[in-house]
């Protein structure tokens, strides 16, 4: 829980001193991209992890590999995190990160699943529906078949769901069913 507060905290730091710079989309590339290399290569994150080697070869490191390639925003990020030891912290502010930037950009994630795949015709007017209605600037649908829904489709939207599935009908119908007295 501390971890996701602290997190969502350096993360809208970052994003209002990127915002102020206007450089929130090279930040957000790059950050994710540094992102990516500590949560894929163990040999990195446990460098970093390592109470045996001293800070100033740390950050050595991080001037030599990142200083000139990386957005000047998301390397004094890493120069902290690695002074404050939080540098643990690194990929969870990376994915509030990602979440607060879209939210700032008018970014809203949809997942549409159905049981059968959706034409790009159908996805086109369900975005334009979906923008329309929730007030944001852009949506981006993901689209997900499953077989088992049986026909019509679940909607996630903004941490809500609208499931108007055959197989959510069923359920609800043996249900009721199910606890009938008779």
């Amino acid at each position: 829980m501390i971890s996701a507060v602290l997190a969502r905290r350096y993360a809208r730091a970052l994003l209002e001193l990127s915002r102020k710079r206007r450089e929130l989309e090279e930040a957000h590339q790059d950050l994710e991209s540094v992102s990516r290399v500590f949560e894929r290569d163990p040999r990195v994150r446990r460098f970093f992890e390592a109470p045996n080697i001293a800070r100033s070869e740390k950050e050595a490191f991080l001037e030599k590999q990142f200083k000139a390639k990386i957005n000047r925003n998301i390397y004094g990020l890493l120069v902290l995190l690695l002074r404050r030891r939080r540098f643990d912290h690194l990929v969870a502010i990376a994915g509030e990160f990602h979440k607060v930037a879209e939210e700032a950009q008018g970014i809203t994630r949809a997942v549409v699943r159905t049981a059968v795949p959706i034409t790009d015709g159908q996805a086109d007017a369900l975005t334009r529906v979906l923008s329309r209605l929730s007030g944001a600037k852009k949506i981006l649908l993901t689209r997900e078949v499953d077989p088992a829904l049986l026909g019509s489709a679940s909607l996630s939207l903004n941490h809500k769901v609208i499931d108007g599935t055959l197989a959510t009908q069923l359920w609800r119908l043996r249900r009721q069913l199910r606890d009938a007295r008779v």
